[in-house]
């Protein structure tokens, strides 16, 4: 049949389908015979599965049949060794022939077909080229989709709906942490339509199918819809009421409203040099705003405590996904304590489902948030989180921001900086007290001062000024991690939301300070990656302090007399217990946290 075509035709053919259209006519003709042949293989085995009614558990064949069908055929044509590597990646008995390889590793496909993945993919998917993302319209194509279709397509959108979903699950207690992604694309001409499915274990490129191509847009937005149906168990159209059901997907909301400025920050983020030649900032000011407002910075610091910005990208947070962690974290310090492995485990998959982690294929179980320890590490993330997010909506307010990106983004800041010169009074004070309070027990490191600022933030002075007279004022230190300056700096010390555990805290959620320099700088959370550090030394009004010795959760309940500074909503700075916590008991009470 193809034969009979002409090159023109053979060339439409094979452009709605998505396919490469260069070549002479034995060449276009080889690949369209290829492409029937393979539509024949799918409609054949979707006609199989009607007939013989058989699926998983009992029920109709599922529309990602052939996906299964495609990854049984993959393991047949993989070697005896390479079946036996991906066996043991499985967690799967490794012996036996190639036969009893492959129907083990089909056995574990059926429960969990968007798992299964080309052995040499697992092999080597740290080894990957670099592919980039390309935006047309309202979102970004998948990164995996073929150059040809990135060329020549866009992600589907009417009205203001955007046609794109990432989806998470995790499991501890199946070893299942698996993303689905779908994307409706629409021709750049406007005359065709595909739907593109990518599935697999978080971290992994997974595997991948398009469904069409499609004439009529209402066909592809059908398919999209019934495709987030199967896997959510949610209307597309009731999204925003999303429910998470057992062993289905949950939606990661993204917010598609700053993609453009997103662009313009992750430009400025590749030309910091250029940036540091060319600022009008003082030098000194410039070098310090090109570390702390760095979403590449941001990226790569949260890679290294497991978050996934490949599946919800730091750019697309929306505040709603960061609540919703604190309130299974909350969740999680309610039942922590009473040892119920189930419970744990099912909650720990829901924390992982809402903020993805990449933990590659390492058992799921090992992760279980089961003690106080491993909750603070996520509380402390979340918070990063949380920092970030106010960071990245900062960092895209400015529409000028490329004609001196750093100055732009000192002044969104809206804290006035002033670097304290090194042969000042004021930068010998402050070094004499760094090393005077460095902790013999935090003695494996040593810190060098690259440079002291004087900061005024906007209004902060004001909110200040009516404890000048309180007794009892310190100079005591606060760390934190390299993340959380652009929020510090533009939105001041803030406490976790009510959505938080105060379990996580020692002493309640409050601002915490310390008199020990070390203490403070551990939080800074410095390492042989990244080995600067940020910390601040404030002015606190303490008062009349309420002195513990022991932890308390509830402690942020302060006795009647004690100094309380409130501010809008539920954010609000403590004066008087947190900061005793950290300044007359830091070096008894804090060896031991």
């Amino acid at each position: 049949m193809s034969l009979k075509l002409k090159v023109d035709e053979l060339r439409a053919q094979l452009s709605a389908r998505g396919l490469d259209t260069a070549g002479t006519k034995p060449t276009l003709v080889r690949r369209l015979d290829a492409a029937l042949r393979e539509e024949g293989k799918e409609e054949e085995a979707s006609r199989d599965a009607r007939e013989n009614g058989a699926s998983n558990a009992g029920k109709k064949r599922s529309r990602d049949e052939p996906e299964v069908g495609d990854g049984i055929e993959r393991l047949r044509e993989m070697s005896v060794r390479e079946l036996r590597e991906l066996a043991s990646l499985r967690g799967l008995p490794a012996h036996g022939s190639k036969r009893e390889l492959v129907e083990r590793l089909s056995v574990d496909a059926e429960k969990g077909s968007e798992e299964v993945l080309e052995g040499k993919e697992i092999e080597g998917s740290k080894k990957e080229k670099l592919i980039t993302a390309t935006k047309k319209g309202g979102a970004v194509l998948d990164q995996y989709l073929p150059d040809h279709i990135k060329s020549n397509y866009h992600v589907l959108q009417q009205g203001g709906e955007v046609y794109d979903a990432i989806l998470n699950q995790t499991n501890v207690g199946e070893n299942n942490n698996k993303f689905y992604v779908i994307q409706a694309l629409e021709s750049d001409d406007g005359r065709t339509f595909m739907v593109y499915n990518r599935w697999g274990r978080v971290g992994v490129r997974g595997q991948d199918k398009l469904h069409g191509p499609y004439t009529s847009r209402e066909r592809a937005i059908n398919e999209f819809q019934m495709k987030f149906f199967d896997k959510t168990k949610n209307q597309w159209s009731h999204r925003k009421n999303f429910t998470c059901y057992p062993k289905c997907y949950a939606w990661l909301e993204m917010d598609y409203s700053e993609t453009e400025k997103e662009t313009v920050v992750n430009k400025c983020d590749d030309s910091i040099t250029t940036q540091l030649r060319e600022t009008k900032l003082e030098p000194r000011i410039a070098k310090f705003i090109s570390l702390i407002c760095n979403i590449s910075m941001m990226k790569q610091q949260m890679l290294e405590i497991g978050y996934n910005a490949d599946k919800l990208p730091l750019g697309k947070l929306s505040k709603s996904t960061i609540l919703k962690g604190y309130d299974v974290l909350r969740r999680i310090s309610d039942v922590i304590l009473q040892s119920d492995k189930k419970k744990l485990e099912q909650l720990s998959g829901e924390f992982y489902t809402v903020i993805p982690h990449d933990f590659g294929y390492k058992k799921m179980r090992e992760f279980v948030i089961d003690t106080p320890y491993k909750l603070k590490c996520k509380l402390d993330m979340v918070a990063a989180l949380g920092e970030i997010e106010i960071a990245t909506k900062i960092l895209k307010d400015d529409a000028d921001m490329q004609e001196d990106p750093l100055y732009s983004r000192y002044q969104l800041l809206h804290c006035e900086l002033m670097p304290v010169e090194v042969d000042s009074q004021e930068f010998s004070m402050i070094k004499k007290y760094m090393l005077n309070t460095h902790a013999q027990t935090h003695s494996y490191y040593t810190v060098d001062i690259e440079q002291i600022f004087k900061v005024s933030r906007q209004g902060e002075f004001e909110h200040f000024r009516k404890f000048s007279n309180t007794k009892n004022r310190m100079l005591l230190w606060h760390g934190s991690r390299l993340t959380n300056w652009t929020g510090i700096l533009s939105q001041g010390l803030r406490i976790a939301p009510p959505e938080a555990p105060a379990t996580g805290y020692m002493f309640g959620k409050g601002v915490y300070f310390a008199d020990m320099f070390s203490k403070s700088a551990n939080y800074c959370c410095a390492s042989h990656e990244s080995r600067t550090g940020v910390l601040l030394l404030c002015e606190v009004a303490l008062g009349d302090m309420a002195e513990l010795l022991n932890a308390n959760y509830n402690a942020d309940r302060l006795p009647e007399g004690k100094l309380r500074f409130i501010f809008d909503n539920y954010l609000y700075l403590q004066k008087g217990l947190e900061e005793q916590h950290q300044t007359c008991q830091s070096s008894r009470l804090l060896k031991t946290v």
